[in-house]
């Protein structure tokens, strides 16, 4: 059963802290990807570091601080603002505004902490927290690891001249083609049959934050399932995710969608440039009829997501999303029944060193962020307390429905078992 706990926590003002010193002053252009109407939201990160003899020795407050003012004179558009320009698209006014930052002390202890999934500053133990948000029209989570990898590094020393990587603005490169080409389809932004709804934060926070843990025998497991020798993580896990989501929360009669980004830095022409920190993922989309991902076996959506896959794998993918954007006018992703599963697990937010070793953990803050209440899920490498890997799900769903949920991706892990003893009579 989920619990609530009240944390005491001891919270100073918070400042504004600006580039060391002056950076230009401008606009700067935001792709289509960026400007989408489905990525104006932010996304939450958190790192989690264990006490140290160094902690109690220096304030990790000051120095990140510190550091921060040096690494935003590279990153000075994050220092900006956002601004609606001609059609409702957004730019970013490098105005040297500053971010916000402020600094917490709790009485808790990072033993008490794990234990109640809460977040602050610094720990009554000597333990810390840093904890962080981005505009995703800003930057993806490549972006926001590369971000705070260039602020460890000015932790690490104060005195550095520059990043190891320097950033890249580049988002001129995703211009739209003259004529724009249309030439797939993008069911990801079809046009829902049900009101526009606007949702509050606290229509967020009324969700229940919860996690699932698949070690790598588990996922050993879900791949037995699979047709196919070589199946991807992602596939088998993803797979597993929908189809319990779809049987705690999905309505049979329903057509449910998995979307989930995938990063083009690496993968579409034009190449992006190194130190390239926007957002560069596209959103493809399996579609399926609820009862069918409910009912049929785990290789059946499994395949849906090979499938669309294959698709998307060509150079010009990128190119056709960004032209539908634009003769789209920026429209957002279909809510109705969609299910986001972001995948993080090559991004090592967890061995971040700020000047006292790799954290406990380290990556997304919460479950359920996006356009929707309960629509995201990302996925992260993750060792747990007794030093088993694996991923690590972060999930947002109602209340009384996380129960539900995870008895279901457990079914789906033990049938594999049970399909083995039975292979072996």
């Amino acid at each position: 059963m989920t619990r609530v706990f009240k944390i005491p926590i001891h919270v100073s003002k918070p400042e504004l802290v600006r580039p060391e010193t002056s950076t230009p002053r401008e606009f700067k252009y935001l792709s289509n990807i960026d400007d989408q109407f489905g990525l104006r939201n932010h996304i939450p990160f958190v790192h989690f570091y264990p006490p140290s003899e160094d902690l109690r020795a220096r304030d990790p407050a000051v120095l990140i601080k510190q550091a921060l003012a040096k690494v935003l004179v590279y990153y000075y558009p994050v220092a900006g603002r956002l601004r609606s320009s001609d059609n409702g698209k957004l730019v970013v006014d490098c105005c040297d505004e500053g971010i916000v930052f402020g600094e917490a002390d709790s009485d808790i202890t990072m033993a008490e902490l794990r234990r109640i999934n809460g977040g602050v500053t610094r720990l009554a133990c000597g333990g810390f927290i840093l904890a962080y948000t981005f505009n995703h029209c800003i930057c993806d989570a490549y972006g926001a690891y590369q971000f705070i990898t260039a602020l460890s590094e000015f932790c690490l020393n104060l005195n550095l001249i520059a990043t190891s990587n320097l950033p890249s603005w580049g988002r001129e490169i995703l211009n739209p083609r003259t004529p724009p080409i249309i030439s797939h389809r993008h069911p990801e932004y079809d046009i829902s049959d049900s009101p526009t709804l606007t949702y509050t934060e606290t229509d967020f926070k009324l969700l229940a934050q919860t996690s699932i843990f698949f070690s790598n025998s588990d996922i050993s497991l879900l791949k037995n399932q699979l047709d196919g020798r070589r199946n991807p993580t992602f596939d088998a896990v993803a797979s597993c995710l929908w189809k319990a989501r779809t049987r705690a929360l999905t309505n049979p009669n329903a057509i449910t969608r998995l979307l989930f980004p995938i990063d083009t830095r690496f993968r579409c022409k034009p190449s992006l440039p190194n130190g390239y920190y926007g957002s560069a993922v596209v959103f493809p989309c399996a579609i399926a009829k609820a009862n069918e991902v409910m009912g049929k076996p785990l290789h059946y959506a499994a395949s849906l997501i090979s499938e669309v896959k294959k698709r998307v794998a060509g150079d010009e993918y990128r190119a056709l999303v960004l032209d539908f954007i634009e003769m789209n006018e920026r429209r957002g992703f279909c809510m109705d029944e969609a299910f986001v599963v972001s995948v993080m697990r090559r991004l090592r937010f967890a061995e971040i060193d700020f000047g006292w070793g790799g954290g406990v953990y380290g990556g997304p803050g919460r479950a359920g962020t996006g356009l929707k209440p309960g629509m995201v899920t990302s996925i992260i490498g993750h060792k747990n307390e007794e030093g088993v890997k694996g991923v690590l799900a972060l999930v947002s769903l109602p209340l009384e429905s996380v129960d539900r949920f995870h008895v279901e991706v457990r079914k789906q892990i033990e049938s594999a078992t049970s399909l083995d003893l039975i292979a072996a009579l």
